[in-house]
């Protein structure tokens, strides 16, 4: 369980210094935890270099057992010392959103809620249409409605701009000085197979002008790795708005230009048939609804 989790946390971070300093570790247990794991799977997770770590693809595709695997641990965890009497509410979302949406905004719902509210968050990858059954969810978070005729409440709409760190931003300043069409030796960072709604770097180019030359992309699974790649100076990423605020906040990331590109997709909440019956879901949907 140390060596998942130490993996876990490197991944999330591509650091295992900053994996280290999040687990109260040092740095070459995380990395004796990491080649452990390496040895007994047989295979290389990591691609190390002086700048970090970058998941191999054998990596991304552990990364998603284990955050699954240890998400389902605690939230057993919180069940069980969970009072009898305590109340609960379920909302289902994809594990990028329970990261970069729900968690940065969960001491104010759960101030919203109640204290005596447990609030459990049950993740599933991409799409609404591959939401678990079990447990049943009470609300889902995801792009756009199941069908029109559907209730739901928009959370917010899609709006991207890119992003880097900022040192990528000082290396590259004079690149990003000038219009979109020079930005040829640039790394774009993109999702591949992302969550229904998001832009990709080809609908912003759409919008803003293309690159003369190139461009250069690096595709990941998930947009969790997008933007740790691109806090990790490795090149530039898109930003979604309301999703990137920890790293802007904690100065990892930086936005390359002023102003976001608004596209048609929604991010909305919508209850189940079982929230639907439960007040506290509703309260929960409204909370969500004017948390931006």
């Amino acid at each position: 369980m140390s060596a998942l989790a130490a993996f876990e946390c490197a991944a999330r971070h591509g650091s295992f210094s900053r994996a280290a300093l999040e687990l109260g570790a040092t740095q070459p247990a995380i990395s004796r935890h990491i080649a452990s794991l390496e040895e007994r799977l047989g295979t290389q997770l990591f691609e190390r270099s002086r700048k970090g770590v970058v998941l191999t693809d054998a990596g991304r595709r552990f990364c998603e057992a284990v955050v699954t695997g240890l998400g389902i641990i605690r939230t057993a965890i919180v069940d069980a010392s969970s009072g009898a009497q305590a109340e609960q509410v379920v909302i289902a979302c994809s594990h990028d959103a329970s990261q970069f949406f729900l968690l940065p905004r969960y001491e104010a719902l759960q101030d919203a809620l109640g204290e005596n509210v447990t609030i459990r968050v049950l993740t599933f990858q991409y799409d609404a249409r591959q939401l678990p059954l079990d447990p049943i969810a009470d609300l889902v978070l995801a792009w756009e409605p199941r069908s029109e005729d559907q209730d739901y409440v928009v959370v917010c709409g899609e709006a991207v701009a890119p992003v880097c760190s900022p040192r990528y931003a000082a290396t590259h300043a004079a690149t990003l000085d000038r219009p979109v069409s020079t930005w040829g030796e640039l790394t774009f960072l993109q999702q591949i197979g992302g969550a229904t709604g998001s832009a990709s770097w080809d609908d912003w180019f759409r919008i803003v002008g293309r690159p003369n030359t190139g461009p250069r992309f690096m595709g990941f699974d998930s947009y969790a790795y997008v933007l740790e790649t691109a806090a990790a100076d490795r090149g530039i990423a898109l930003g979604l708005r309301h999703f990137i605020d920890p790293y802007l906040e904690r100065g990892a990331l930086t936005l390359v230009t002023d102003d976001f590109v608004e596209f048609h997709s929604r991010y909305c909440g919508y209850l189940t048939e079982r929230g639907r019956n439960r007040p506290i879901a509703h309260s929960c949907l409204e909370f969500l609804e004017h948390c931006v």
